[in-house]
C-alpha cells in the first residue's frame, strides 16, 4: 500500500499562516486593504493551487476597483496560471510586482506566521497509518525550506520515506493540476497497488485523475473536507484525520 498526502489543509493547518502571508503581500503591493476572506475566496474559487499566484490574483483584484463579484467574472478566464494573470494586468492597466519580488516578500512575512500553524493529522494516526503502508509519501507545493521548518517542528520526517517539494517541480506549468508531480514520485517509487492521494484541493483531484488517465492507473482520492472545498465532489471524503482508517478498513488493506 502506497499512502501520498499533500500538505497545506491536510497534514498542517495553515489558515493563520500562508492565509495570512497572502493577506499581508496584497495589503503591500497593491496598498490596499481587501478582507482575508476575500483573497482566500478568490483563491479557492479558482483553485489556484500556489500561493505566490493567489497573491498574484489578489493584488490584481486589490487593484481593479472592482467588486468582488464583478471580479471573479472578468478574471475567470485568466485565472489558469500566473502568465494569464500578468496578461490581465496589462490589459487593464494594473502594475504587478516582479514576481521574485513578490516570492521573497511573501515568504519573509510567512517566516512570521507560521509558527502559528497547527497540525491537523495527529500522530497516533499517522503511527497507525506508518505502520500498516509499504510507503508513505508527500507531494506539496511548499518550496523545501517551507517543509523543512514545520515537518521539524512537528516532526514529522520520520512517518515519510518520499517528499516532493516545489524545488523539484522544474517549471510552473508542471505544478499541480498537471500529473508531473506524480510521475515523478513514481520515478523515484515503484507503482504498486493500492495507492491513496489525499488532498484538499482540485488541483490535487485533477492532478490524480490526469495520473491515472495517463498512465492507466487507479489512485484513489481521499478528498480532505473543509470549508473552503465544498464544491468539489469526491467518491473518497473524510472530515476528520481518523476516518481514514475507515476508508482503508473498507477496502481490507488495513
Amino acid at each position: 500500500m502506497i499512502i501520498i498526502f499533500d500538505v497545506d489543509g491536510v497534514l498542517i493547518d495553515v489558515t493563520k499562516s500562508y492565509h495570512y502571508s497572502i493577506k499581508d503581500t496584497v495589503d503591500y503591493f497593491s496598498e490596499v486593504s481587501k478582507p482575508k476572506e476575500e483573497l482566500i475566496d478568490i483563491k479557492f474559487s479558482f483553485n489556484i493551487n500556489n500561493d505566490w499566484d493567489a497573491s498574484i490574483a489578489g493584488i490584481l483584484y486589490a487593484k481593479s476597483g472592482l467588486s468582488l463579484e464583478e471580479f471573479k467574472k472578468k478574471f475567470k478566464e485568466f485565472s489558469r496560471n500566473m502568465n494569464d494573470m500578468y496578461t490581465f494586468g496589462q490589459i487593464y492597466g494594473i502594475k504587478l510586482p516582479d514576481y521574485k519580488e513578490l516570492v521573497e516578500f511573501f515568504e519573509n512575512v510567512y517566516r512570521i506566521h507560521r509558527k502559528k500553524e497547527s497540525l491537523i493529522f495527529p500522530h497516533d494516526v499517522l503511527e497507525r497509518i506508518s505502520k500498516k503502508a509499504d510507503i508513505l509519501g508527500v507531494i506539496t507545493g511548499r518550496p523545501e525550506s517551507d517543509l523543512d521548518y514545520s515537518f521539524k517542528h512537528f516532526d514529522l520526517y520520520k512517518y515519510f520515506d518520499y517528499i516532493i517539494t516545489e524545488d523539484n517541480i522544474p517549471e510552473p506549468e508542471l505544478r499541480k493540476p498537471s500529473s508531473y508531480p506524480l510521475k515523478l514520485f513514481f520515478e523515484k517509487v515503484s507503482y504498486d497497488d493500492p495507492v491513496f492521494y489525499i488532498g484538499d484541493t482540485m488541483a490535487d483531484l485533477l492532478m490524480v485523475e490526469s495520473f491515472n488517465r495517463e498512465e492507466c492507473k487507479d489512485i484513489r482520492f481521499i478528498l480532505m473536507e473543509h470549508p473552503h472545498n465544498k464544491h468539489i465532489k469526491s467518491e473518497l471524503s473524510i472530515k476528520k484525520p481518523d476516518e481514514i482508517c475507515d476508508i482503508l478498513n473498507s477496502y481490507d488493506y488495513i
